[in-house]
């Protein structure tokens, strides 16, 4: 019994360390294919995108998003005349949305601040991750077998399940779990159609589901780089 104890055990570790090899070997492709080399020297993004909100119907809107290190964003939505900004400059966020009747700067709560700094991200959400206190495992590949699945455990925010495209290494879904309203929702958002600018690929049409429903489509119209950007547009927004 303490053999079969004793074979199991090197069995299990053997198994423990090839996974992390091949989690190594997954990464470096991802890296290299995602052009993080060359993200690492961008300081700041500025990008359109066409939305489309299939939960209302199709309505679409105009998206400006602003980046800048260390995260840094403001995004910019204009529908039927009014513009929404939202505003986060690494510390804190604020929200300004006339449409929802928030005419008014609102400091944004905690849940919201998670989304805000994800989206103030320039580099893959799995570099430097050990440096971030992140941890990292390969749990196998998706259903379909075109792509391998990593969950990251973060040390600040929910955990998170990333997709990673067999044949390119470029990320085609990140699943995580927010709370909204109270309540918590699974939120997929998927990405393709990649295009490489400035020799950084770029994915230029997004969709997002919560909870499985198909919510909003995105399409990439415009990226620029290491644009001129105000640090104020990052602060709390004025109002008109």
């Amino acid at each position: 019994m303490r053999k079969l104890f004793y074979t199991i055990a090197i069995a299990a570790i053997a198994a423990m360390s090839l996974q992390a090899q091949n989690l190594d070997q997954i990464l470096k492709d991802h890296f290299k294919a995602h052009g993080q080399e060359n993200i690492v020297k961008v300081n700041t993004m500025v990008a359109t995108y066409k939305m489309a909100i299939v939960a209302a119907g199709g309505m679409e809107m105009n998206l400006k998003l602003y980046q800048a290190r260390p995260n840094k964003m403001r995004a910019e939505t204009e529908m039927m005349g009014t513009k929404s900004i939202t505003t986060y400059n690494g510390t804190t966020g604020w929200m300004l949305n006339p449409a929802m009747g928030v005419t008014e700067p609102q400091q944004m709560g905690e849940d919201d601040i998670q989304g805000a700094m994800q989206q103030a991200q320039f580099d893959s959400p799995l570099w430097n991750f050990k440096e971030k206190g992140n941890t990292l495992e390969l749990l196998g590949s998706s259903d379909d077998g075109s792509a391998y699945v990593v969950k990251m455990t973060q040390k600040e925010g929910e955990p998170m399940t990333v997709l990673i495209d067999k044949k390119t290494s470029l990320i085609t879904g990140i699943y995580t779990k927010q709370l909204m309203g109270g309540s918590e929702t699974e939120v997929q958002v998927t990405m393709k159609d990649y295009k490489t600018v400035k020799g950084i690929p770029t994915a230029h049409y997004m969709a997002t589901k919560i909870n499985g429903d198909l919510m909003a489509t995105m399409t990439l119209e415009s990226i620029e780089y290491d644009q001129d950007i105000d640090p104020a547009m990052f602060e709390k927004p004025e109002t008109e």
